[in-house]
């Protein structure tokens, strides 16, 4: 959505009880028309409020969050129309939101949809895929295999996410390996109309340039991780994506469940053993409930104190 257009809402999240957060900003997006914006600061990583919105208003909303710094967030929710065709869907995807009309429509004359089951390869690491692609429903993640044989995922991917950015853009291969994580459908445009847009339509490519210095962000956050955090911290992390906002122990947002440790593990950058480790801790925390090895209920404070901890000893 474009940056500069007045929010008809504005909510500091980090002012709100924990208990009453999620309710209090539904309430807020309940009351926008179509194409208004609600305004929201955060001082987190806010994927658990996305995933969270995802479930309860699905469709409705475009997500535009800009990590500033310093533990400091603003997030951009768009109410939309969940039924918008190619053009319109266009124009909720972040990189797109301030390019012309013009570019837009020509762009969205060259969409392709595909559809894909859960587990599916949409590409993989170092493929030369020859489009931009745009998450239209469902949830891909990002994966690298290690040299020891070992998958590593290092992100995800929901609705009017962008994918194979730098593929798009330096003509090289892959970065990673795209799996759907879910059943999803995904939107492509032929890189070389993505180039040519650019060359015309300079906000297009401050768009796509925004977009890349909040993927740097993301990555420097994650190698920060992997290089200083333990193991459980980075477990808590990541389960803190799948965690309600409510106060004590409450069932994990949809999903959770159906995380083996073998994926837990590839997110946290780790072995299998050594997230089982991790969660059978957590689990004598009363951080989580599991059922037969796998997430049940979080509690999202007790999380958050091991996910902050960095003092924490190995697991």
């Amino acid at each position: 959505m474009p940056i500069n257009r007045p929010a008809a809402f504005t909510l500091d999240a980090r002012s709100l009880s924990p208990a009453t957060k999620t309710d209090q900003i539904l309430e807020a997006f309940d009351k926008l028309q179509l194409g208004n914006i609600l305004e929201i600061r955060e001082e987190g990583d806010p994927r658990a409020l996305r995933n969270e919105l995802t479930q309860l208003r699905p469709g409705r909303f475009s997500w535009d969050a800009r990590n500033l710094g310093g533990n400091r967030w603003t997030l951009r929710l768009e109410r939309i129309d969940e039924h918008a065709d190619g053009e319109v869907f266009l124009q909720h995807v972040s990189q797109f939101s301030d390019a012309k009309a013009s570019t837009v429509k020509e762009l969205a004359g060259q969409l392709s949809e595909r559809s894909f089951k859960s587990g599916d390869t949409i590409f993989d690491e170092g493929e030369l895929w020859p489009y931009l692609g745009i998450v239209k429903s469902g949830k891909v993640i990002y994966t690298l295999l290690s040299p020891d044989g070992k998958t590593h995922t290092i992100g995800e991917r929901l609705t009017h996410d962008t994918l194979n950015e730098s593929g798009t853009f330096d003509g090289g291969g892959a970065t990673t390996r795209a799996e759907a994580l879910t059943d999803a459908t995904i939107v492509t445009i032929p890189s070389e109309a993505v180039i040519h847009a650019c060359r015309n339509d300079a906000e297009l490519a401050l768009g796509f340039l925004i977009g890349s210095s909040q993927a740097r962000r993301r990555s420097i956050d994650t190698i920060a991780d992997l290089a200083f955090a333990h193991v459980l911290q980075r477990v808590s992390k990541f389960l803190l994506g799948y965690a309600r906002t409510s106060v004590g122990m409450t069932r994990g947002l949809p999903g959770v469940e159906n995380l083996s440790q073998a994926q837990i593990a590839a997110a946290a950058g780790t072995v299998r053993d050594m997230a089982a480790r991790a969660l059978l801790r957590l689990k004598n925390a009363h951080a989580v409930e599991l059922d037969r090895g796998r997430v049940k209920a979080i509690d999202r404070a007790r999380l958050e104190a091991f996910a902050q901890n960095v003092q924490a000893p190995p697991v």
